[in-house]
């Protein structure tokens, strides 16, 4: 027994030492890599060279430098070699890819950029970025097939990019069917369609895409496509105008409601939400009258249209009327007042939206009066589509304080009168 009994130290004290060294290494392993990481977060040339120096199959190191490089210092050809050293390191990092086709692009070199770009959008074929920079390279390229994948990479899953993405393919090619076969079955991206088309001018087109929409059978809210009515009408387009307006009601519940058979008013008792847009009520705000929704007030229905007055001339608040030329219409409206101290009361005033030539005045009201009808006659011009009804003053100079109701408006053709 103690012949043997030496040998235990000895290997314990082996066991030991390997394991002293074992922790050295590991320490000087770690701290080397410490030591690199600390200089590439430097980002200045030399420490990322030291940081190299300590941990050369570091990638990310040589990527860091290669940028450094291509932006600090301009030098693409040093740049394009630490960037291939990253991607011989790591390659399938499609970042490494990237920055090596930018490095590429700087020095002109077409084929090798291509190269890297479709290297990096095959390691990340579902990254919009990595999509959207291969897709405007190979558009510059003429590689319009290639391009419109990659784009379509983009409108997929980026809606950022969006917009941008539709705008560079129609300045490219300005051919909705071409564009349209990338677009994803996302009714927000055709909306998008529209209204870069419709601020190109590109009216036709944008009619087209609207109607591609309206084929999707997609769900979509009618709010976010009041402005291609607001910019028909804008453009004097009323009877696409007219037909696009139907068509949402067509599609909403809740936009249906706010039209009324037999009424070119639309919310004609202000049940409904005021859209600001489209063929509903708009509001501008005035100085010295404030304009609400009274839930306390009203002729028929719910509420009614409440101006108070301080002063002020036109309350601001307006809806545009679709009218036939050379047609005769009556308008009529229940009104209410408390107080209106003013020598000019509010009235309804009819106008063409495009020459602003007054077609009809109902009478004013002044004091205070429980709910009575005000209405007119009036016949529209030979040019005639688009009028305006409003409730202003004339002349809108005079004092004025009070309240003043508005509710259960009408206006409907009429037939001519026969001169006597």
């Amino acid at each position: 027994m103690s012949s043997g009994s030496p040998s235990r130290p000895v290997a314990q004290v082996t066991v030991l030492l390997a394991c002293v060294l074992a922790a050295a290494v590991y320490i000087w392993c770690a701290g080397r890599i410490y030591h690199a990481y600390r200089f590439s977060t430097r980002l200045d040339q030399i420490a990322l060279k030291r940081a190299i120096a300590l941990e050369p199959r570091d990638a990310r190191s040589y990527d860091l430098l290669g940028q450094y490089l291509l932006l600090n210092t301009q030098d693409p050809v040093a740049a394009v070699s630490n960037f291939k050293r990253a991607t011989e390191l790591d390659s399938y990092d499609s970042s490494y890819w990237q920055n090596l086709a930018r490095a590429y692009s700087a020095l002109g070199a077409d084929h090798e950029q291509r190269d890297a770009l479709a290297r990096a959008a095959a390691l990340d074929p579902t990254t919009p970025a990595v999509a959207w920079n291969a897709a405007n390279f190979f558009l510059t390229q003429g590689r319009v097939t290639e391009a419109l994948q990659q784009f379509a990479v983009v409108l997929r899953n980026d809606p950022s990019l969006v917009t941008p993405s539709l705008d560079v393919c129609w300045r490219a090619l300005h051919d909705v069917n071409t564009i349209e076969t990338i677009l994803p079955e996302n009714a927000d991206v055709y909306l998008q369609f529209v209204k870069l088309l419709i601020a190109r001018s590109a009216w036709n087109d944008a009619h087209r895409v609207w109607i591609s929409l309206l084929q999707l059978n997609k769900d979509f809210d009618y709010r976010q496509a009041l402005f291609y009515v607001n910019g028909l009408l804008d453009k004097g387009d009323v009877t696409h105008a007219r037909a696009v307006w139907q068509q949402l009601g067509s599609r909403s519940a809740n936009l249906s409601r706010y039209s009324s058979p037999n009424n070119l008013v639309t919310n004609a008792i202000f049940a409904e939400a005021i859209l600001n847009a489209g063929f509903d009520w708009r509001y501008s705000p005035q100085p010295g009258v404030s304009v609400m929704l009274d839930s306390t007030q009203s002729h028929r229905g719910n509420q009614s249209l409440l101006a108070t007055f301080a002063d002020g001339q036109d309350t601001g608040i307006y809806e545009y009327i679709p009218v036939e030329p050379s047609t005769q219409y009556a308008v009529s409206a229940w009104v209410k007042s408390e107080e209106l101290e003013s020598a000019n009361g509010p009235q309804i005033a009819i106008t063409d939206a495009y020459s602003n030539a007054t077609y009809a005045l109902t009478e004013e009201t002044v004091g205070t009066t429980s709910w009575h009808q005000v209405q007119a006659v009036f016949r529209t011009g030979p040019a005639a589509k688009l009028a305006v009804i409003r409730v202003m003053r004339d002349p809108g100079n005079t004092r004025i304080h009070g309240l003043f109701w508005i509710d259960d408006i009408s206006i409907w053709p009429t037939p001519k009168e026969t001169d006597e």
